[in-house]
């Protein structure tokens, strides 16, 4: 009886007949380069992904008739990838594809750097239910489509569900319930309650704001020009957050050095119980640890007085103007992103990312009680500028780390909470304001 791992395999061979790529395009294309096929793919921070997506490149290559050793595929680690991206654009020599969160796709669309990929974007629209409007509307400028949807996914509070039942503790329903829970069950240095980044990194960003929507704040109006966040909600998050860390002590010191892989490090290592984050901690526990991958939870986030809403974040491929055979790369971004391809990515990845497309959630793999808040996270979910739209200013915003800036003021500066939401507001005011002008 064929496992499932093998049973998506068959799949994805069976996809390399169904593909649509112009083939013929991409082979005349082959007998002229000169080039390579430059590929940086960031870490998945799962092995088995990175494994998956670099095979399914290859396979791509030997359908389209180009050679190994014609191909130049990186894998680049997280906190690489920005710095040699901007490095490689001032240098006029960028990858022919990446793939970035929405905020550097929105600025890379706004400094003109990106291939208009309106027709793929439109053809996966109609394909396995269609794109999950978060998907569709962050690649969007107007009417075309700059960048490729590659996969959206909430952050949820990922927990230690063998701690919690273990101690007979219900998982917090309230971030005033969560400290609770914390003080209660952490044995510091060993093991601390919460592990948000807060590093001046996107990860940072992120998690403040999904605090910050917990108290009724945001970052900007539904028209997407009225700078919104100097508020009550957003003060009351930003000293809910220095109160975690001095008074309560429930996140470990060094969380405000760590980079987008330290909250996931710690929780792989056992060091805290709750982080915010997507599912690549769940995936990488896949293969590194299958006692911690079974006693880990992806729960709703815990509710402040305006609710509990979990962050969404979408990620994309984007292909760079400079790549002189353009057909290669968008048949590439094409194999990778055909359904029956992209669900063994998903699924063998053991959940690393959710798929944009609405219709993928109907297989087994969806229906594992570990993800049984999923689709509901999905659907109340908010981007990041929400209730605005993501466009170059907010994706400014989250390139620059002005929130995270914001609160190491507050825990290592010792500035006020209500100075340090000012100050913020103020820098984000003025790249609103720069960015309407343009």
């Amino acid at each position: 009886m064929l496992t499932r791992r093998e049973m998506l395999r068959q799949t994805q061979r069976a996809a390399l007949v169904a593909t649509t790529a112009p083939w013929w395009l991409v082979r005349h294309a082959h007998a002229a380069r000169q080039n390579k096929l430059v590929v940086w793919n960031p870490a998945a921070l799962a092995p088995q992904v990175d494994k998956l997506m670099q095979e399914q490149c290859y396979a791509y290559a030997k359908q389209a008739g180009i050679k190994d050793n014609e191909i130049d595929y990186s894998i680049i680690g997280s906190a690489q990838i920005l710095p040699k991206l901007v490095a490689s654009l001032e240098a006029g020599n960028p990858p022919d594809i990446t793939r970035v969160g929405t905020a550097n796709a929105q600025v890379y669309r706004a400094q003109g750097h990106l291939m208009d990929m309106t027709d793929l974007v439109t053809k996966m629209d109609k394909q396995a239910g269609g794109l999950f409007p978060a998907s569709r509307e962050s690649v969007m400028h107007g009417d075309k489509a700059y960048s490729v949807p590659q996969s959206v996914s909430p952050w949820p509070l990922v927990t230690r569900m063998d701690v919690l039942e273990d101690a007979k503790v219900e998982p917090p329903k309230t971030w005033e319930e969560f400290i609770e829970v914390c003080k209660k069950l952490q044995k510091p240095p060993k093991l601390t309650g919460f592990g948000p980044c807060l590093g001046l990194y996107s990860d940072t960003d992120n998690n403040v704001m999904n605090m910050i929507w917990s108290y009724g704040g945001k970052l900007v109006e539904a028209d997407n020009k009225t700078v919104a966040l100097n508020s009550k909600g957003t003060v009351a998050a930003v000293q809910l957050i220095a109160d975690m860390y001095h008074k309560h002590k429930i996140i470990p010191k060094g969380a405000t050095a760590w980079d987008n892989t330290g909250n996931n490090k710690a929780y792989q290592s056992r060091q805290v119980i709750f982080v915010l984050n997507p599912t690549s901690i769940y995936a990488h526990l896949a293969d590194s640890d299958k006692d911690l991958y079974n006693n880990t939870g992806l729960l709703p986030i815990p509710a402040g007085p305006a609710g509990a809403v979990e962050e969404l974040s979408t990620t994309e491929w984007v292909l760079f103007k400079q790549n002189p055979y353009p057909e290669v790369a968008r048949g590439l971004v094409d194999y990778w992103m055909a359904p029956e391809n992209l669900r063994v990515v998903i699924e063998e990845g053991d959940g690393r990312w959710g798929p944009p497309y609405k219709g993928m959630y109907d297989s087994d793999f969806w229906k594992r009680p570990t993800f049984k808040h999923w689709r509901g996270m999905l659907e109340r979910g908010r981007q990041f500028p929400a209730p605005g739209k993501w466009d170059a200013a907010s994706g400014e915003v989250v390139a620059v780390n002005v929130l995270a800036r914001m609160v190491q003021k507050v825990l290592i500066e010792n500035v006020e909470p209500e100075k340090a939401v000012e100050e913020a507001h103020n820098k984000v005011a003025e790249i609103y304001k720069r960015h309407n002008q343009s």
